[in-house]
């Protein structure tokens, strides 16, 4: 049986998969044209006339003035080489798999690069509820001051983030806020050529994304960050925020001051846009995992244990 190695979403290890059931699987998310679009055979490859083409444009940037000499040297491509997707596992029911694109080495990965570093004000403007990790999320747990036994503990997923995050949208939400530090027209082209214009290749055949953001690429988790924490600032101010509200990309971990308003924040949730839907889980026998982190209630206070 002809087998494939690749990476689960989440933590260290190997998974093995049957090719032919992983092929199937990567083709289902690749045939959607709402996402992605067939360009042919490998033969059809661009990643020479792409490199060209960002060549002359970064040379032209760099004439006018627009980029310094030391950005024009790093975001120049040399040497590209072809973006390629990959799947990594997910651990859900149905063995679903999370579309990678691997960019390194590619035309347009020091462009996506720079860009990222670019988008960090929009990012930091946008993250006023996120964790950078689960070591600070157990800190804040345990030093938190409530009392556990009155308080309603719940955490919600939102379904494909990634794949279903609109790109268009989100590089005009980006455009908006850095528009009176950037040129707008010159960022949409640039961001589009870093997102929109890279090709890649899956079972030799060559594809191009339609929509969403990829992982794997320099801008995925902050483009996808920037549509989430956007609509975050639309949802609260429709509704009051929760007593803690804790965000590690599409996982969030919320602690409400009562169970009854629950139901109609979870509503609200499903509501906040048609690209997003979310998922609960409530808390069991006292404890609820979030991230690699097992919150527990202990009599007056939560503690926290490794989650595996």
């Amino acid at each position: 049986m002809d087998i494939y190695i690749t990476k689960p979403d989440k933590g260290a290890g190997v998974v093995i998969l049957n090719s032919n059931y992983y092929t199937q699987k990567m083709l289902n998310i690749l045939n959607d044209s709402t996402k992605f679009k067939k360009l042919g055979d490998t033969s059809n490859d661009n990643t020479l006339s792409t490199e060209v083409k960002l060549k002359m444009l970064f040379l032209r940037l760099h004439k006018i003035k627009f980029i310094s000499k030391d950005t024009y040297e790093r975001i120049r491509p040399v040497g590209s080489q072809r973006p390629r997707m990959y799947g990594s596992k997910i651990h859900k029911d149905g063995v679903p798999l999370r579309p990678i694109l691997s960019m390194n080495g590619s035309a347009q990965h020091e462009l996506a690069n720079w860009l990222a570093e670019i988008l960090e004000p929009v990012l930091n403007k946008l993250s006023s509820n996120c964790i950078t990790d689960s070591f600070r999320f157990a800190a804040s747990m345990c030093e938190l001051e409530c009392s556990p036994q009155t308080n309603f503990l719940c955490s919600f997923d939102v379904t494909s983030l990634f794949t279903n995050v609109p790109l268009d949208e989100t590089i005009q939400i980006c455009a908006d806020i850095l528009y009176s530090a950037f040129p707008e027209n010159i960022f949409m082209e640039r961001i589009e050529l870093a997102t929109k214009s890279v090709s890649f290749s899956f079972n030799n055949e060559m594809y191009q994304q339609v929509d969403w953001v990829a992982m794997g690429s320099p801008l995925g988790a902050i483009l996808a960050n920037i549509f989430l924490g956007f609509q975050e600032s639309v949802l609260f101010t429709r509704v009051t925020k929760p007593f803690r509200y804790w965000r590690y990309v599409d996982d969030t971990f919320v602690i409400f001051k009562s169970r009854q308003v629950v139901s109609e924040f979870f509503l609200h949730l499903n509501n906040l846009h048609p690209a997003l839907k979310f998922i609960m889980e409530e808390v069991h026998n006292d404890s609820l995992p979030f991230l690699d982190v097992l919150v527990e209630r202990t009599g007056n206070n939560f503690s926290s244990t490794i989650y595996r």
